[in-house]
């Protein structure tokens, strides 16, 4: 496992980027590189970390070890690396102590249980680096994570992004999401944009948003939606940068009723929202087409004109199926509850 720092992004991933790159995007990749490495010095003598990485613990034993790792050894250096553990009851604790006690960018905190949405929430307060990153505890970050993502930030002139993700654990694959910001819009309409330990942002986007109470098991997909109607842009990396790890113990599988229905409201919001920017329909009238398939439909088809040659177009062939079987579940949860 490696502890040491790695320093040098310019020496060790511009000739990478450059050779492995369309020559049209290489010289924009050398200068962005150079732009990370200039901005990670400038960084270090001001004592100020360029990505503040917040990363919440509960009972992650078992793999902690692996993630730490994963994080300690990016090739981005100047980064602060917040732990909340939230009331472990295994040895997590003892093991992130030991860390902390070796590398003097993590900042550990010991704290009863508050569950995620405060921890993440008391992590963004105290972040001070100019993006944040997400990581949990129980998958693992590929080395050149930061430095990808700093890099496709800067090109696209994003304010938050994500990446590809490959599964491991009890499911093997990838996960794919949209890479322009018009395809992360229009995937809102059904669900997450992003693989949320994959995301990295401007500091500013969460210490303006924050994750919301109201919405547990879903904070994410509330906060990407509110994050799109604030006015920030969003993408991923088609690359996959992260190894994601499925278990069974996860949330997603243990309140599946109380995630699917809020999850729909959130739809809805977005729903309302996107048609009134795109198509000036009202909020009531966006509101009746949700219980008029037709109407959907044809909502739908305006809709898809209006991302003529863009991914979102493309995201959109098999929209009204989509929503209307998230409309169905929904459905028939309220029913069955």
């Amino acid at each position: 496992m490696v502890l040491t720092p790695q320093s040098g992004l310019a020496w060790q991933w511009g000739p990478w980027l450059f050779c492995n790159t369309p020559s049209s995007e290489r010289l924009f990749l050398t200068l962005s590189s150079i732009a990370i490495f200039v901005n990670n010095f400038i960084m270090n003598v001001i004592n100020k970390p360029l990505i503040s990485v917040i990363l919440p613990v509960y009972n992650s034993e078992k793999y902690l070890h692996l993630a730490m790792g994963s994080i300690i050894s990016q090739t981005v250096d100047n980064f602060e690396l917040i732990i909340i553990n939230d009331g472990s009851l295994d040895k997590s604790f003892e093991i992130l102590s030991n860390y902390a006690k070796i590398d003097s960018r993590i900042c550990l905190i010991n704290q009863s249980n508050q569950g995620l949405v405060k921890t993440l929430n008391q992590a963004i307060e105290i972040a001070g680096g100019e993006y944040i990153a997400r990581m949990d505890a129980d998958d693992v970050a590929l080395p050149h994570r930061f430095a990808s993502q700093l890099n496709f930030l800067w090109e696209k002139k994003l304010d938050i992004c994500g990446a590809s993700v490959q599964l491991i654990g009890t499911a093997t694959g990838y996960w794919h999401y949209p890479y322009s910001h018009e395809g992360c819009e229009a995937e809102l309409l059904f669900g997450v944009p992003f693989a949320h330990p994959s995301v990295i942002g401007r500091s500013e986007v969460f210490k303006e948003l924050r994750y919301s109470s109201e919405w547990p098991l879903v904070e994410d997909y509330d906060l990407w939606q509110r994050a799109w109607a604030a006015g920030f842009k969003m993408g991923n990396l088609p690359e996959a940068l992260l190894q994601y790890r499925t278990h069974r113990k996860q949330t997603s599988s243990l309140y599946r009723r109380q995630q699917a229905q809020n999850s729909q409201r959130i739809r809805s919001r977005h729903w309302q929202q996107l048609l009134s920017v795109k198509l000036g329909i009202a909020r009531t009238e966006a509101q009746e087409a949700e219980k008029d398939p037709w109407k959907t439909f044809q909502l739908l088809w305006q809709l898809k004109q209006c991302y003529k040659g863009t991914e979102a177009e493309k995201n959109l062939d098999h929209a009204f199926l989509r929503l209307c079987s998230h409309r169905l579940h929904s459905w028939v949860l309220d029913r069955t509850s």
